[in-house]
């Protein structure tokens, strides 16, 4: 391991150790995402942007305990034409529940079962001829392959792979809500350091149905823009009880030098 990460990793021990001492944390961010974003803050790391790592390197990743199994590990759209997303919108999107005037998609996707919708199938497919991860879509009535050529490349999935998720910092955190006071607090209670195995793993562990690709389209439900497509993000996910496949856990140690 590079000497200089592992000296940033105890360092960021000695920190996550000072926040833990604090207990209960009221948190610095509203909605999904604030036990990340408090942690930054108590840090004092300013946000980067999602295509680097979040500390000198090493990504941050909070969990909330007993929460949802899946880790989202990074975000990258279809990359192979633009507009791709809109098309999926367009075409393959249903009536929102809350506003059957509008239209919404969410799937999870892998590669060993199909998701079906109201009128198709999604399935992922590990492309090595070609060197892309395909999402296939299916008809749903007929069980014909609609030709979309809706793909990622690996070139730049290992590109974001690697520049964001070679080290990583995984914190499990408890959460509480005060409903007087209507104030998240958190606490954080448990940090392990990984290392990525290798972007060929990576592969194997979508093909084998692990990884899944999450989704998210919705609609601008106020604002100027209501109505538009509100494109949530499109999201490689991994189990917690799976981490360990695509990374290599580090024994980090405080340097009391």
């Amino acid at each position: 391991m590079n000497e200089n990460i592992e000296k940033i990793m105890q360092e960021l021990l000695k920190e996550f150790y000072r926040i833990q001492s604090l207990n209960w944390i009221s948190s610095k961010a509203d909605g999904y995402g604030g036990a990340g974003q408090t942690l930054e803050f108590l840090l004092k790391k300013a946000r980067d942007r999602d295509i680097l790592p979040d500390y000198h390197g090493i990504e941050l990743k909070t969990k909330i305990l007993n929460s949802e199994a899946y880790i989202g590990l990074f975000s990258m759209a279809l990359d192979n034409k633009p507009l791709r997303m809109k098309h999926i919108y367009d075409h393959y999107a249903w009536p929102s529940r809350d506003n059957p005037k509008y239209k919404v998609f969410y799937a999870k996707i892998n590669s060993t079962i199909r998701r079906c919708t109201r009128k198709y199938s999604f399935q992922l497919f590990v492309n090595y001829k070609k060197e892309i991860i395909e999402l296939k879509i299916y008809d749903n009535f007929t069980g014909n392959l609609m030709n979309e050529e809706l793909s990622w490349s690996f070139k730049h999935l290992k590109l974001r792979l690697e520049s964001k998720l070679s080290y990583l910092a995984f914190i499990s955190v408890e959460r509480y809500y005060d409903r007087t006071s209507k104030i998240r607090y958190y606490k954080y209670q448990n940090i392990d350091f990984f290392k990525l195995i290798s972007f060929e793993k990576f592969l194997k562990l979508i093909e084998e149905g692990y990884i899944q690709v999450n989704i998210k389209l919705s609609y601008y439900k106020t604002g100027p823009r209501e109505g538009g497509i509100d494109d949530k993000g499109t999201t490689f996910e991994i189990q917690e009880k799976d981490l360990e496949k695509l990374f290599q856990k580090l024994n980090i140690q405080m340097d009391f030098s």
